[in-house]
């Protein structure tokens, strides 16, 4: 008589279990030798319809004999399509001859996984206080901004909106109201301006219940104008002095920069900051409607410095309108991956390299050694999974050690900062902190 086997029951995974698209699983099934031959060597059990969900369509049979039952496993991986999804399988014996009274079947429901929680924030307008706003000296004022909620989790009990950087202006955290995602807030922060003249900006960032800082920064940029001199009457010639009057010096002495850190290889480019007041309002492409300089023109930024490093004298808004001329801008005010290329014909968009994608730490320091800076993009949140909401990209300027120092756009003074310090991953180095990088010579 031929072989023959049945199906007995489902020890994993009964059908219409739902799973999550492209999950691994381990379906296991009881199933009989109901014929007179037993199973041994060669004997399998095969794939014939439907999803195979496995690269092995087809594993050995385990030895039965005649009325014996035994269990049956497979490896599996969910297709990555959501829906009804089905797999039969048969027995197969060692002349290739398919057997068995019944089809075995495997019937799941995949469906999109479910993303981890995730708190992030977009800045959406400045509500109050524009950037470079004259404020009188001891002035309170209140900086208003719109966000959007662009995460997955529902913010309210313990978020805050802290202060991170700059010039605190005696702010304080801010309670945050529940904001479900998908909805925009409007976030306030009661200050006070700086007594003394000069340019002063404060940055601040979201906080969740746990205390970790994420989602877009936010920021505010104020200028304390000096008082007015009272007019003072004109001396004759050659008249003295008023007695015991103190000298008045031509102009107050420059303040002392802070030394610049130690590279021990580096490429020159100076600092530009996409949030200078001269140019940190005009929308990128000159286009209506698109964000600025000030909020989205990290990048551009980056490559403006690039190009000074090969001999351009050009700031960022007139990298802008040359990109406009010239090609630079991909889907309207996107920036090219090759723009600085087009906007000029001698230097070379040689690749652009992403993280997983080559030895991009590697490529980086050839270039530094050839004083060549390189754009890189970085996490804003380092501490969670990377997404594209928290891209941001710096200039690489110097290796120093272990780390690289960087030329952060974000930043308005001049200083080149340590890429680890900022926004390295806890426990990792530069190959988990450099998403992408670009690289161009001339």
């Amino acid at each position: 008589m031929p072989a023959n086997g049945r199906y007995i029951k489902d020890v994993t995974i009964p059908d219409d279990t739902p799973m999550d698209m492209g999950a691994a699983f381990t379906k296991t099934w009881i199933v009989q030798n109901n014929g007179d031959v037993a199973w041994g060597p060669g004997f399998h059990f095969v794939h014939v319809d439907g999803e195979p969900m496995t690269t092995q369509t087809k594993v050995p049979l385990p030895a039965a004999a005649p009325g014996q039952q035994v269990e049956i496993s497979l490896n599996l991986t969910a297709p990555m399509k959501p829906g009804k999804q089905f797999s039969d399988w048969k027995f197969q014996d060692d002349k290739g001859n398919l057997f068995g009274q019944d089809i075995i079947y495997l019937i799941i429901q995949c469906k999109q996984p479910t993303p981890a929680a995730k708190s992030s924030s977009y800045f959406v307008a400045d509500l109050t206080i524009p950037d470079g706003s004259p404020i009188q000296p001891g002035t309170a004022f209140t900086k208003t901004w719109r966000v959007k909620n662009n995460g997955n989790t529902t913010w309210g009990m313990g978020y805050g909106l802290v202060f991170v950087d700059g010039t605190p202006m005696g702010a304080a955290p801010v309670t945050v109201p529940q904001t479900p995602p998908g909805q925009e807030v409007d976030l306030s922060v009661n200050l006070k301006s700086p007594a003394a003249p000069g340019s002063y900006f404060g940055d601040f960032r979201l906080r969740d219940a746990a205390g970790q800082l994420f989602g877009a920064k936010l920021w505010l940029q104020i200028t304390v104008p000096a008082p007015m001199a009272a007019p003072t009457p004109s001396t004759p010639v050659g008249a003295a002095p008023t007695p015991g009057a103190a000298p008045v010096p031509s102009s107050a002495p420059a303040p002392v920069a802070a030394p610049a850190p130690v590279i021990a290889t580096q490429a020159k480019a100076p600092h530009f900051s996409q949030r200078d007041p001269r140019w940190s309002n005009i929308p990128l492409a000159n286009m209506g409607g698109a964000p600025t300089i000030g909020r989205w023109g990290c990048m551009m930024t980056c490559l403006t410095m690039t190009a000074n490093s090969y001999g351009y004298s050009i700031t960022p808004d007139q990298f802008n309108h040359l990109m406009v001329q010239r090609g630079g801008f991909v889907n309207g005010y996107f920036t090219s991956w090759s723009a600085l290329s087009a906007v000029y014909a001698d230097i070379v968009f040689v690749s652009k390299i992403d993280i997983g994608g080559g030895n991009i730490v590697g490529q980086i320091d050839s270039f530094l050694q050839a004083s060549r800076p390189v754009p890189v993009m970085v996490d804003t949140t380092p501490q969670t999974a990377y997404s594209d909401v928290d891209q941001h990209w710096v200039l690489v300027v110097g290796r120093n050690g272990e780390d690289f120092w960087v030329n952060d756009p974000i930043d308005l003074s001049g200083t080149p900062v340590s890429l680890l310090g900022r926004y390295g991953r806890p426990g990792g180095g530069l190959t988990d902190a450099v998403r992408s990088a670009l690289f161009y010579r001339k």
